[in-house]
């Protein structure tokens, strides 16, 4: 990767010495021999991540088992995690046995709510909102509590259960060569000169999480979510926004000239001044913004073995350098800040959005309660179409 000018020293997952007293932690979390471990899992259906690599002799001869995405997304996470986990690259300095099966999340998850103890898979790929979810039913073990590189990650990125691998910054966008007003603010969407060239993501997309964070900078609370509507309501009026139900659906009308503001994805903005020569801006509103990022919770109720070696994996995951890797070949920020060090200029010239500061990534952490969000949101989605259909 290039743009590395300062060496540093590679940072060590953990060994077996630390990682029996990380072990230890979790003592309790599953009975002699484990749970399932990975042995109910389903066979790997993504060949570019279907192989284990053979072992030497420093290697691991445990094997863990993770469920997620396959399809490109899954394809980048093999280059930047699976694979140098296998081979022992980057953050990892020795080989271990990964096998990776591509299955929907929603599978997995509801599996894993129905039956916690008893999880098909080591490791799972999910957003941090539902890995919190699984940990407060006692699914997924506290990575806060045992992963020594979990404080790279930035707090906004990350939970008592998982520590973000991939974020996706929102922010809001519009084009400087089409406005002569700054979008700056969630405010600023409320402009008559906007009419019908805004648009928001439909409340099963992004609406939802757009609202939430929407009413907290209005002043509101998960109790009283009434500023956020007043907002809302204002929104609607006076410009009279496209509702997209897709990110495609959205890039769709940035292309085709028909939006010129919409709250969205960071590499997204970038992607549409690179591909498409727009004079595009992005910012993030003082009062907050809503924030993905997905990771790898790890099973409570699997072996200890099988947690030791998932630990290295989470350790080198978290380590800047493969963060910056990642980020380089992705087009989003790295989950830890310090990774900045390590990524070219001339992928933070292709992406700009992919720099940020410090103040910024604290606009993402708004202390809202995602799970709660998550009880609440069919009842307050109802009232939000009500509004928007109007």
């Amino acid at each position: 990767m290039g743009g590395k000018q300062n060496p540093r020293t590679r940072r060590n997952v953990v060994k077996s010495i630390g990682g029996a007293a990380a072990i230890a932690a979790l003592a309790g979390c599953s009975g002699a021999g484990g749970g399932g471990g990975g042995s109910g899992g389903s066979t790997d259906t993504d060949a570019s991540t279907s192989t284990d690599s053979s072992t030497s002799s420093g290697a691991s001869n445990v094997e863990i088992t993770l469920a997620g995405t396959g399809g490109s997304w899954g394809d980048a996470r093999a280059n930047a995690f699976y694979d140098p986990f296998r081979n022992g690259e980057m953050a990892w300095d020795e080989e271990h046995k990964l096998t990776f099966s591509s299955v929907p999340s929603e599978q997995y998850t509801s599996s894993l709510k129905r039956s916690p103890e008893n999880p098909q898979y080591d490791l799972v790929e999910l957003d941090g909102q539902r890995a919190e979810l699984l940990g407060k039913r006692g699914a997924a073990a506290k990575q806060a509590d045992v992963i020594d590189n979990f404080d790279n990650v930035a707090d906004a990125y990350k939970n008592d259960y998982m520590g973000g691998t991939t974020v996706f910054p929102r922010g809001l966008a519009y084009r400087k060569d089409k406005l002569d007003v700054e979008i700056e603010e969630w405010d600023d969407l409320i402009d008559p000169a906007l009419r019908g060239k805004v648009s928001i993501g439909s409340w099963d997309q992004a609406g939802s999480k757009y609202f939430f964070a929407i009413n907290h900078a209005k002043g509101g609370t998960l109790d009283d979510l009434e500023p956020g509507f007043n907002w809302l309501r204002e929104f609607i009026d006076v410009t009279d926004p496209k509702i997209t139900t897709s990110t495609d659906q959205a890039m769709q009308f940035w292309r085709n000239g028909e939006v010129y503001a919409a709250p969205f994805l960071s590499a997204r903005v970038d992607q549409l001044r690179n591909d498409q020569g727009y004079d595009m801006a992005f910012a993030i509103p003082t009062g907050g913004m809503v924030m993905d990022y997905w990771g790898y919770p790890m099973m409570k109720h699997t072996s200890d073995d099988k947690k030791q070696v998932a630990m290295e994996f989470l350790e080198g995951a978290f380590d800047p350098e493969v963060q910056a890797n990642f980020a380089e070949s992705f087009g989003y920020p790295p989950a830890t800040p310090d990774s900045y060090e390590f990524i070219s200029d001339e992928a933070k010239e292709r992406h700009p959005t992919m720099i940020l500061s410090d103040e910024q990534i604290s606009r993402f952490d708004m202390g809202i309660d995602w799970t709660r969000v998550a009880e609440m949101s069919p009842e307050v989605g109802q009232e939000w179409r009500k509004i928007v259909s109007q």
